[in-house]
């Protein structure tokens, strides 16, 4: 489900001056880095929310007062026993954190659920091995669905 604002039209001419009247401060937690804080407005948001799948990605869009862009690629789990996060960039322009945005790799939010340094015999670490590719493919596909519902949703504003 993506969710354009009214303000991806309405912002895309907009002054500073404008922006910095209706904006809101953000502190987003980085996975890895420092927290990422500005003053703007959400621009659009895609969130892929199923119930049958574990986990699911929200991705949203602002526009900071500098007129500069920030992406969120947010992760949640269903499982209280999963810690959600957040990986974030703030661009000059929109279309380099539309480019950011389509070529993150979700892959690499797939988490390794064994203990690898547990010696295995070699059909249990193919198996494995089969399981981590499966879940790193699975993972990829729900990512690519997002954006692509993302990006035609923003082809109709």
């Amino acid at each position: 489900m993506s969710m354009m604002m009214e303000a991806v039209r309405n912002d895309a001419n907009s002054t500073p001056a404008h922006v910095s009247a209706n904006a809101t401060t953000f502190r987003i937690k980085r996975l890895g880095a420092r927290p990422l804080s500005f003053q703007g407005s959400e621009l659009a948001m895609a969130m892929s929310f199923t119930p049958s799948i574990p986990y699911w990605y929200e991705v949203n869009i602002y526009r900071t007062v500098q007129q500069r862009f920030v992406l969120a690629i947010r992760m949640y789990f269903q499982s209280a026993e999963e810690e959600d996060f957040v990986r974030a960039w703030e661009f000059d322009s929109l279309p380099d954190a539309l480019d950011k945005m389509e070529s993150y790799d979700a892959g690499q939010d797939v988490r390794v659920t064994f203990d690898a340094s547990q010696p295995m015999v070699v059909a249990e670490l193919t198996a494995r091995a089969m399981d981590l590719h499966a879940r790193t493919a699975a993972a990829r596909s729900h990512y690519a669905g997002i954006v692509g519902e993302f990006f035609y949703d923003l082809e109709q504003v």
